[in-house]
């Protein structure tokens, strides 16, 4: 049994090219650098849903961004 699945995507030719001369460059697949750019993808998307939740707690405790400095320095006892 495999252990990964075939997905198609279709590229633009010039970012097909691109793709293609980066997996050279590494020396890794195609797959490898698709696969890594889609965990970068999936970690940013995180780290944005982090920062939108974080703002909304912020916003319902009245927390403006200037405050953030002094909130950090009195976290760390300071």
């Amino acid at each position: 049994m495999r252990s990964s699945k075939v997905v198609s995507v279709s590229l633009p030719p010039d970012m097909t090219k691109e793709v293609q001369e980066l997996a050279k460059e590494e020396r890794r697949s195609v797959s490898e650098v698709i696969r890594e750019a889609f965990r970068q993808y999936a970690a940013n998307k995180a780290l944005q849903d982090v920062r939108k939740s974080a703002r909304k707690a912020a916003k319902a405790k009245g927390i403006k961004a200037s405050d953030i400095d002094r909130i950090v320095q009195e976290g760390r006892g300071r």
